[in-house]
């Protein structure tokens, strides 16, 4: 990019001191839209000398050589208005994933940059913005989701040429240290299931063997069951009371099942008080859908707490079930692409990354497999006796 520098230098103040610090004041002039020019001044703050603050004024020279000076006046929340919310009109975002976006750019984006005009936004305000949203409790994943939704505006200014390049940084976004999540063992599945109320005992039998997630077992509507040929169709999910498309492609997907939830399901068919093509499996008495959070907190929780089985804040909902169910799947068969169908996933590192789990046994097995195949019988495999006189002898 060829700079304006062989006929502008521009004007960059001595230090000047003030109660926020040391700043410096520039000058330089920007080519308007209809021709001729524009004299421009900024006051730079937390440099680290008259040195970086030319470094600046270059940058500034050289961009208005590219960048159309109305647009650069754009602040951020002019942009995201005008520019960023059509950008996700266009894409067509799942609704659940677009309300994320908004509580983000609501909440903690447009408080802290909305005023900035977006060309003026540094890597320095980034770290700012991230040790300030740390310090007040935020989760790594959580800065790191935000830092992503702000990455997003910034990456579409630079493909409109408003920016020449993104002020976020990879260094910026902090390390997320992924929890091993819960799961309960078949016997504690089959517990929950005998341990629910009678009108949901059919809902947690679904949940517990064929491991969908909570919006597509709420968005069930009897056309998607099949109890002849025990199989069910996930084709949509409901989500704030509004049935939505599933989460991918790969989320439609038909599940199969066998005799006990056939049972269960029958059993609830003839029960039920709406039993159209077009009504709820799971519903009210009104036919109304569900609410998520009451069955987590007035349903699944006290039958947790009187099994006695740990729940941990935020890990321990329906998302269970799904986690479970894909790692019983996975010790029973050692098929990952037979979980990976179950759950819907259209990539099989997700499967195998989140939502497969090995048990102590199954990986005990997986040792003595391993051996059997170098050793062959040179060492039977006994069983553990327990607490054996390590003094003893060896023949």
């Amino acid at each position: 990019m060829t700079r304006q520098s062989s006929y502008q230098r521009g004007f960059v103040s001595d230090p000047i001191r003030t109660r926020r610090g040391v700043v410096f004041k520039i000058r330089y002039r920007v080519r308007k839209a209809a021709g001729g020019w524009k004299q421009r001044s900024e006051t730079l703050y937390d440099l680290s000398g008259k040195k970086a603050a030319r470094e600046v004024l270059d940058r500034r020279i050289g961009d208005s050589t590219t960048i159309n000076f109305e647009a650069g006046e754009l602040t951020l929340r002019d942009f995201v208005v005008n520019y960023w919310t059509p950008s996700l009109d266009r894409k067509g975002l799942k609704a659940s994933t677009r309300e994320s976006y908004d509580s983000a750019m609501e909440r903690h984006i447009l408080p802290a940059f909305g005023d900035y005009r977006i060309r003026d936004v540094a890597p320095l305000h980034i770290e700012q913005f991230t040790q300030a949203k740390l310090r007040v409790g935020l989760s790594a994943k959580t800065v790191r989701n935000l830092l992503l939704v702000l990455q997003g505006i910034c990456s579409l200014a630079v493909d409109n040429d408003l920016i020449l390049k993104s002020p976020i940084r990879k260094s910026h976004k902090p390390v997320c240290r992924r929890r091993e999540k819960p799961v309960w063992v078949p016997k504690q599945v089959l517990a929950i299931i005998q341990a629910a109320p009678q009108a949901y005992r059919a809902f947690f039998c679904c949940a517990g063997l064929t491991g969908p997630r909570l919006g597509e077992l709420l968005g069930l509507q009897w056309k998607h069951i099949d109890l002849a040929g025990r199989k069910l169709r996930i084709e949509q999910s409901l989500w704030h009371g509004k049935l939505v498309p599933p989460k991918t492609l790969g989320s439609v997907r038909t599940i199969y099942f066998g005799n006990a939830l056939a049972n269960a399901l029958t059993e609830h068919f003839q029960q039920a008080f709406s039993v159209g093509p077009d009504d709820f499996v799971f519903c009210k008495r009104d036919s109304s859908p569900l609410h998520p959070d009451v069955l987590r907190k007035d349903v699944l929780y006290p039958i947790l707490d009187k099994l006695g089985i740990k729940r941990n804040s935020g890990t321990s909902g329906f998302h269970t079930f799904r986690h479970s169910a894909a790692s019983i799947l996975n010790e029973q068969t050692g098929n990952l692409k037979l979980a990976q169908k179950l759950l819907g996933h259209s990539n099989i590192d997700m499967t195998a990354e989140v939502y497969t789990h090995t048990s102590a046994e199954a990986e005990r097995e997986a040792a003595l497999a391993i051996e059997r195949a170098i050793y062959g019988d040179l060492f039977p495999v006994v069983p553990n006796l327990g607490n054996r006189n390590n003094s003893a002898a060896i023949n």
